[in-house]
């Protein structure tokens, strides 16, 4: 039995250590909007705030690419690529920049899923739909997720996400565009989702 117990204690000491993830840091909260972030190793950021009306507002206003300029802050356009459907959509956009900041763009595919009483829009990369274009920097490894979970009389949305911005921006300034890119858009949201074009018959997601 001693034996035993020795040889387990060894395979356990052997074992490597699971690195604890980071904490997040929080940012005040305004407008009901809260924020944070920590480095995981790359930036990643999260925020979530309450909505009234349904969930599939959210994901009529996500496919309509022609709202983008009104909620994505700096972006120029956005367009849907060809094989999208009502679950799966691919996207195309563009951001616009202040010198010495380069343009940017981007390709990423959503993926809509249901779980309990919540929708889930799982955001991943998808880089090689569409060939990189002169001038603009392609930000690559993004990975992002909504959640909307219903509550009475609306639902609370959170998004947690991080990406390679390209090219050789300081962290600082990563840091700052993106948490101040994310707060105009959630605030954005509180607008953009009573326009009726979102109120109208909304797909279900599928099971």
């Amino acid at each position: 039995m001693h034996f035993l117990t020795a040889v387990v204690l060894c395979v356990v000491l052997s074992l490597p250590a699971v690195a604890a993830e980071p904490d997040w840091t929080s940012l005040k909260t305004k407008a009901g909007i809260s924020l944070s972030y920590r480095y995981n190793p790359e930036l990643e950021v999260k925020a979530s705030a309450f909505y009234p009306g349904k969930p599939e507002s959210f994901l009529l206003l996500l496919k309509d690419t022609k709202s983008v300029r009104r909620w994505l802050k700096q972006s120029e356009d956005a367009r849907l690529l060809e094989g999208s459907t009502e679950h799966h959509w691919k996207v195309y956009t563009r951001f616009t920049s202040v010198w010495p900041v380069s343009p940017r763009d981007m390709v990423t595919c959503a993926d809509v899923s249901h779980m309990e009483k919540s929708l889930l829009i799982n955001i991943t990369d998808c880089s090689e739909l569409v060939p990189e274009t002169k001038g603009y920097v392609r930000i690559r490894d993004v990975k992002a997720l909504w959640t909307l979970t219903s509550r009475d009389q609306g639902y609370d949305m959170q998004y947690q996400g991080s990406a390679n911005p390209g090219g050789e921006l300081p962290e600082w300034l990563v840091k700052q565009l993106t948490l101040s890119s994310l707060r105009a858009s959630f605030i954005a949201f509180k607008t953009e989702l009573k326009r009726p074009a979102y109120q109208e018959k909304t797909p279900q997601a599928s099971r």
